[in-house]
Parts: C-alpha cells; sequence; structure tokens
C-alpha cells in the first residue's frame, strides 16, 4: 500500500473545516503525513490505509455539511510548486544555488552542479557553500555594507579553475526579513552561455571562412533586414542559437528583448505557461496574480523556439493561432493580448518527414519557415578547422592560464580526419580539454582526446563508398610513407608493388617527406 494523497472540495467556507475533516480521520484510524487548507478547499496526504477503509473514510466525508467531492491527485499544492520551480531554475542559462542563512546548499541547479561545482548529480545539498567557494565572504562583505541596503553584491571570482562573475543576493519574506540567498555564477570568457546573454552577438562572431559557411552568414545578413520568421536547420552543435542573435542584433529590434526557449527541455503544461502564460487562479501553487507569456514579454522583440519539433501538437496548434491573429490568449482566460514579436526557430530534426509522418503540422511549418537557412555540419566544411583551433585555442589558453603556441601537424591531422558528429560543440570540449591537459607549449596528438568515433577516421557521412575508400587509402599510405624511410619500405608495409604504391602517391599527391 501507499500514501493517498486527495483534494476535498467543498462548496462553503465552513467553519472548523480542519477539525471536521481530522475527525473522519480519526475516526477511521487514518493518521496524515501532511495537510493543506484554503477556501473551499483542503489537500491531505494520509498514512498507506487499506481500500476498505479509505471506502468508508469517503463515506462519512459526504455526509460533511457543504462537502461537494473527493479526488485522488498525483502532487500536493507545494510538490507541485516546487517541482515546477525546479524545473525553470534548472534551465536557466547559468549557475543558481540557493543557501540558508548560515550558507548550507538548499538547492542548486544542473549548470551550477555539474559546470561550477563539478559534482556528480546534485549530491551537494545540505553542504556548505564555503567548502567550494573560499571567497564567499568575500561577497558577504558586499551585501552587509551600507547596513545590509546593497540589493546584491557582485565580484568576479574563481572556482576551481574556472573564473565566473558571481553575484549574491538575499532572499526575503515578508514577516522574518531575510530567510536565506541565492548566489548567481556566469561564464566570465567570452564563450560562456552568459557573456552571449550579456553582450550582443554579431555575425563576426560566427567562425568560418569556408564557402560553405560564408553563403549561410550572407544569409542571415540579408534575412535580419525583413521581419518574417526564421527556421534554422542543422545538427545539434552547429551553432543555431549563435545565428538566431546575430540576426536580432543585425535587425531592426535590435535593442529590444531576445527571449530564447528550449521547447524540449520543458514538459508540455509547463512550456505552455511559459509561451502564453496564465491567468490568476488557473494552476494550484501558480503565481496569484497570474503570469505574462514570453509572447508577452518580448514586445518588440525576438523570440527564439529551439528544438520546435519537440513542441506537442496541441500547443503546434495554439502557437499557428498565435501567429496568424498576432494575439495570445493567456491559459485559463479570454482576453486577446495583441503582440508584436519576431519568431526565430531551430530544430536539429528532419521537419520535412515529421510532417510526413503527422508528427509536425504543415501548416505551421509554413508559418515559421518563410526563410531557411540549413546550417552545415562541421564535417562538411573541414577547411575550417584550421581557423577554429586558432579560435578557440586562444579562448582556451587564456581561460586556464597557459601559453600555447600550436598545434602539432598530427594533432591536426587526427582533428581533421574525425567525423565530429557533435559538430563545433563537440570541437570546442576537445580543443579545451587539450589545453587543459597539455602540459606542453605545443598541443599534441596525445592531447587530442576524442571519446565519440562514431565512424572510422577518414570516413564521413554522407559520402560515396568510392570517396570514403579513397580517402582510406589516403590516410594508410600517408601513415606508411611517414613511418617508413623510403618508398620501397613503406610499399613492403603496405604489402603493395612499389609501382603500384608511386601511382596511388601521384593520384592522391602525397611526397615523401611532405
Amino acid at each position: 500500500m501507499k500514501s493517498r494523497k486527495v483534494k476535498l472540495t467543498f462548496t462553503k467556507d465552513i467553519p472548523h473545516l480542519t477539525f471536521r475533516t481530522l475527525s473522519v480521520l480519526h475516526d477511521h484510524n487514518a493518521p496524515i503525513i501532511w495537510m493543506e487548507v484554503y477556501t473551499y478547499v483542503c489537500y491531505l496526504n494520509i498514512h498507506p490505509i487499506s481500500d476498505d477503509a479509505w471506502d468508508a473514510i469517503k463515506r462519512d466525508l459526504n455526509l460533511l455539511d457543504s462537502f461537494e467531492k473527493v479526488e485522488e491527485i498525483d502532487l500536493l499544492p507545494f510538490e507541485e510548486k516546487d517541482t515546477e520551480m525546479k524545473n525553470v531554475i534548472d534551465i536557466i542559462p547559468h549557475g543558481v544555488a540557493v543557501l540558508s542563512r548560515s550558507g548550507d546548499i538548499r538547492y542548486i541547479n544542473n549548470f551550477a552542479a555539474e559546470r561550477v561545482f563539478r559534482s556528480e548529480g546534485k549530491d551537494i545539498t545540505g553542504v556548505d557553500i564555503r567548502k567550494y567557494l573560499s571567497e564567499y565572504e568575500v561577497l558577504m562583505e558586499g551585501l552587509k555594507k551600507d547596513k545590509g541596503k546593497k540589493p546584491i553584491s557582485k565580484e568576479r571570482l574563481q572556482v576551481g579553475n574556472m573564473l565566473f562573475e558571481t553575484s549574491l543576493q538575499y532572499i526575503k519574506s515578508k514577516e522574518k526579513g531575510p530567510t536565506g540567498y541565492l548566489v548567481s555564477f556566469y561564464d566570465a570568457d567570452k564563450t560562456s552561455v552568459f557573456s552571449r546573454y550579456d553582450n550582443p552577438i554579431s555575425f563576426d562572431d560566427i567562425v568560418g571562412e569556408s564557402n560553405k559557411m560564408l553563403d549561410v552568414i550572407n544569409q542571415g545578413k540579408l534575412y535580419s533586414s525583413s521581419d518574417s520568421p526564421v527556421l534554422i536547420t542543422g545538427e545539434s552543435g552547429t551553432g543555431k542559437e549563435l545565428f538566431a542573435r546575430a540576426i536580432h542584433n543585425e535587425g531592426t529590434r535590435k535593442g529590444k528583448p531576445f527571449i530564447a526557449i528550449n521547447c524540449a527541455a520543458l514538459p508540455d503544461q509547463l512550456l505552455e505557461s511559459e509561451l502564453f502564460g496564465y491567468e490568476p487562479g488557473t494552476f494550484t501553487g501558480g503565481t496569484k496574480d497570474g503570469k505574462a507569456g514570453i509572447f508577452e514579454v518580448a514586445i518588440n522583440g525576438t523570440i527564439f523556439l529551439d528544438e520546435i519539433g519537440e513542441m506537442a501538437p496541441h500547443l503546434q496548434a495554439k502557437l499557428l493561432r498565435v501567429l496568424q491573429e498576432k494575439k495570445v490568449r493567456r491559459v485559463g482566460g479570454t482576453r486577446e493580448i495583441p503582440i508584436d514579436v519576431r519568431l526565430i526557430s531551430a530544430t536539429n530534426q528532419n521537419i520535412d518527414e515529421m510532417v510526413k509522418n503527422k508528427e509536425f503540422r504543415l501548416d505551421l511549418l509554413f508559418r515559421i519557415n518563410i526563410f531557411n537557412i540549413s546550417i552545415p555540419p562541421l564535417r562538411e566544411r573541414k577547411e575550417d578547422i584550421p581557423i577554429l583551433i586558432e579560435h578557440f585555442l586562444r579562448i582556451h589558453a587564456e581561460r586556464y592560464g597557459k601559453y600555447i603556441s600550436g598545434v602539432d601537424q598530427r594533432a591536426v591531422r587526427k582533428l581533421i580526419n574525425y567525423n565530429w558528429p557533435g559538430n563545433v560543440r563537440e570541437f570546442q570540449n576537445v580543443l579545451e580539454r587539450a589545453v587543459a591537459l597539455s602540459s606542453k607549449r605545443e598541443i599534441t596528438e596525445q592531447d587530442i582526446i576524442i571519446n565519440y568515433n562514431l565512424l572510422p577516421e577518414g570516413m564521413a557521412t554522407g559520402a560515396s563508398l568510392l570517396e570514403n575508400v579513397e580517402n582510406l587509402e589516403k590516410r594508410l599510405i600517408s601513415q606508411a610513407i611517414e613511418n617508413t624511410k623510403s618508398i620501397r619500405e613503406a610499399a613492403k608495409e603496405l604489402k603493395v608493388t612499389h609501382t603500384l604504391l608511386i601511382n596511388r602517391m601521384k593520384k592522391y599527391g602525397i611526397s615523401k617527406g611532405g
């Protein structure tokens, strides 16, 4: 048996509601774990009892004055509110930790747990923040200046081997005053999520010199001058949000809000309220005054819907209506609120296949896909790898306080031969790890650690069988030439004739020593 969570509803606010309800439970020996009482409503968490006892309790509850109904629920109001709060905090694109007055960690989001404190999951609740943030008292001193009137304390602090813009502020209640603290961490380097939110991103921040990348950048610049919706497609890690921000900051809405939301990161009900807002009393535990959705908050600005392919069908229908009518209706409301926003969407899925499979609405695709940008994967623009090496090497060398002169040729070949399923995001992570682990001034092949080589080196997805065979043959010949003293010795190692090897070298432009 498990505990029962129930909601009791009454038609009038009767006196002594708590006493009458508890009397029924007492008569049937049903102890409670938790109880919440509101006008017309009572919530209970009851210890495990038999079905017979529960039937008897329901029978007696029906005899109470003004009793309307009893229903079993999955979450009590405080649990629902806590779950919703944690889901929202976890999608905040920077580190957040809620502290007690003494500095113990009450709650920490994924970003802070994994990227700031490098902990395995959220197993550090209850631990004193000073264990991880040695300069915590510096923040406290800043907050207590001017007799505690300062609303927030900000400092640039080091956690482990990384720098963060760190802020501390009070959490207050009306009755008791300060009850704890909220500490926030933002990456201090240019590549951090915080910097991208804090500083305008332009097309100059998008690194690439290949023809494919230059074509896409020029497309983005052209679309920036319009106000029509843009759909950005591309694999995970190609930089879709970077393009969305550049389009916003290049257009007429520059300086107005840019609000991004990941449609795959939120449950349907929470996503609906975040997009469209809700009226007072719509949700148990919701804000009593209701809440504006991002279509209202981003007035005259841009909304970026990442992973729009993950949006549930009923939300697709509601989004289509909002885009057509240029009005939004809050959840639980009837009033139509005019909106003025630009929509930029992104997906890493094959949206056309989703339409064929009835997973995405064709009419919505027409509405969001006025302009389309398809960002090529890194394996299709490997000529950009040298400039990407230079870019990320400079950033991470500065971040880790190291002098790195460059990357040796073997390491460069290893980076070029890899297929990069995680694209630029994976590339950046590999370069960061190489810089962090390197003990020399030059990154070597041994420093380039690749954990997810889904295809053999030299192979590329989308290439023909002949192209992959030639790539593999070229790589094997190059390695043999490099590891032997003569072409004859290399031919012997490859078990081919000297003449055949010379012909293949001519074909691929391979020379001994070059």
